[in-house]
Formats: structure tokens, sequence, C-alpha cells
């Protein structure tokens, strides 16, 4: 009887005494979006600065001296090229071309009967000949008459955009190679970049050019190089030490205008890095890191993992995945991605979301990826 009591009241106690013992709790698992590293093509760039230059901005200047008798167009209108902008007085133009015209009619049909009588011997096959000659004068006098009369019109010399009309009215004299008005057509663009000297070596023709907007970010036309000077920049005759190349392009969407200052980028190349998406990017004290996913029997072959750790860890699925705190050296940030110089290799597996509950060693598993 004494043996049984003993007995129970010791395993009481081991029953007390293990209830009273602390449990280890199990490391919790969060779960987290992810991506696996490719390797992505990135531009090799060089940034430069320029100012936009227009081939189709065109003055346009009176080759005669005239009376304006009509403005056909107002400011801002679109024209094509050869269509009549301005008209000078021509009445006296127009009575010279009227007169060369009957002129030439006549020599035609004297020229005709002539060429008839010589046929049959009535006349000498000779004087039939100055006849003819007589419509070739005739001809050059009708053709002289009408460039006469086409220099008292103003035409547009391309398709494009009517500018400032200040000045050019109905009754106003203009002077030969005088006052100007322009028509604009932004349509093709160029571009003048100031290149340092130490990388003028690497611009070649055709190379890719893309200009950015104000944020220095989104591409708001491209083009590409068609003019390299044989000669660096000068100003006043003081060498800048810069190469003032150009580049041509497209305006149809860009909605860019001449003499507007652009940043540019010129892609004098490409390789291929492992591409880390900029949402996975994080900075340390300015350091770039990132977590890289790795299964837990890898982790817990690091020899720097303490072993109170590794006993928290062991407990856990051999599928769990730890995130590890992985420094990184960073490249040109292109397209929303980073190519990584150094740290992360294709085909490793990385957090992109809910990076902000991790810490080296967190233990997760993958609720999405990409």
């Amino acid at each position: 009887m004494r043996l049984a009591v003993k007995v129970g009241f010791l395993c009481g106690l081991s029953c007390i005494m293990a209830a009273c013992q602390e449990k280890r709790p199990s490391p919790q698992i969060f779960p987290v979006g992810a991506t696996r590293i490719q390797a992505r093509q990135f531009a090799e760039i060089i940034q430069a600065e320029g100012t936009l230059v227009n081939p189709g901005y065109i003055e346009l200047r009176p080759q005669v001296s005239g009376l304006i008798t009509q403005v056909l167009v107002n400011e801002g209108d679109p024209v094509r090229i050869g269509q009549i902008l301005v008209v000078l007085d021509n009445a006296e133009q127009m009575a010279e071309l009227r007169t060369a015209q009957e002129e030439l009619k006549e020599a035609l049909i004297k020229a005709k009967r002539w060429r008839q009588l010589a046929s049959v011997g009535g006349v000498p096959k000779e004087q039939a000949e100055e006849k003819q000659i007589a419509v070739v004068r005739a001809k050059s006098k009708v053709v002289a008459k009408q460039e006469a009369l086409n220099k008292r019109s103003i035409r547009s010399p391309i398709n494009g955009v009517i500018g400032d009309l200040s000045g050019v009215n109905p009754g106003q004299y203009l002077k030969q190679g005088g006052d100007s008005f322009v028509v604009v057509n932004n349509k093709n663009l160029s571009i003048d970049l100031s290149v340092p000297a130490l990388q003028a070596s690497k611009i070649k023709l055709g190379q890719r050019v893309q200009m950015l907007d104000e944020s220095n970010t989104n591409v708001v036309g491209e083009g590409k190089i068609t003019f390299i000077p044989p000669y660096f920049e000068a100003d006043n005759f003081l060498a800048l030490n810069t190469l003032r190349v150009r580049a041509a392009f497209v305006n149809e969407k860009s909605g860019l205008r001449p003499n507007q200052l652009i940043r540019s980028k010129i892609v004098i190349g490409s390789e291929r890095y492992p591409g880390l998406p900029a949402t996975a990017a994080l900075f340390k004290a300015q350091q770039p890191y990132t977590y890289k996913l790795i299964p837990i029997q890898s982790f817990l072959k690091d020899k720097d993992v303490n072993r109170q750790q590794k006993d928290l860890l062991m407990a856990l699925p051999s599928s769990t995945l730890i995130a590890v705190d992985t420094p990184l050296k960073l490249g040109a940030l292109q397209d929303d991605y980073y190519s990584v110089l150094a740290g992360l290799k294709p085909g490793d597996l990385i957090a992109v979301s809910g990076s902000a509950v991790l810490a080296n060693g967190t233990p997760v598993s993958i609720k999405s990826i990409n």
C-alpha cells in the first residue's frame, strides 16, 4: 500500500514538472511572393544633353519685290508642298505671259504652213527650218514669262504649318529677300548632343539614341546617330573638350519642338546580366541587398548558423525555404530591372513581396511566383 502511494506521488510530481517546463515554440513561417532571376540584355549607354534642331524650319523670303494682293493662309494653318501662300501684284506679268502664249501659237501656225510648203517644193527647206527655230524661241519666251509670274506667288516648299504672319498683310510692300515668314514641319527633327571627349571614340554612326522626359525616366523619342563631326566643339575659339554629334528621329507622336533642351541616352552596346526587379531591391545605408530564398537544408549547413537556431529550424518541414540577406552590386536600371554585377546569378529564387517582415534566416513559404 505504501509502495503504491510512493509510485503515485512520483508519477504525479513528474507530470507537474513536465507541465511546468516551458514548451519551445516553433518558428513562424511567413508567406512571400517570389521570382527566379533571369539573364537580361542591358544596354551600355552614354548620358548626353542636347538641343532639338529642325531641318524643316523654312524661312520664306520673296524672290522679287512687290505689293501683297492676297494672303491665302492664316497662322497655324497646315499647308501642302507647292500650295500658294501669298500673292504679289502680277497683272503685268500675266499680260506678258498671255502675249507670249499668243506669239507661240502664231509661230506654230507659221512653222506648220512653211513645213507643208517645203514638202512640195514651194519654199526652200532652210526657210521652213527658220520658222521651226522661231517656235523654239517662242516656247522659251513663254517659259520665261511663266517663271516671272510664278515668282509673284510665294509657295510652300514643304508640307508643314504656317508660323507667325505678323506684317504679312494685303497692301504691304515686300522687298526682294527682305521680310520673311516661316513654314514649319516638326515631323522630322534632329538633336545635337554634347559627348565628353573621353567617350567620343565610342560613338558610331547608326547608334540608337533615346530622348527622355523631364523625369529622366520615360522615353519620349528615339533616333539614330547621323553625323559625327571631325572636330571638337569650340566657343569663341576656346575648346570645350566635347564632341557635338547629331541624331535624327521621327517626331510623329512625341510632340517635341525645336530648341527644346532634351536629356538623352546614346546606346553604344549591350551585355547580358542577371536582372533584379526594382521592387526586390532593398537598401541599407545605401548598400543594396535582397532576400534570396534557399532550401532549409542548405541554410543549416552554414557554419555561421548557431546551434539554438538550428534546433528550432530542424523541426520545420524539409520543403521550407529560408530568406537569406544577400548583399548586391547593382548596375544601371533599365525597364524596371537592375543589372546585377555581383551577388545573384540566373536561377536564384528571391522574394519580391513581403520583404518588410523578413530578416536573415526567416522561414518562408511561397504564396505566388512570377
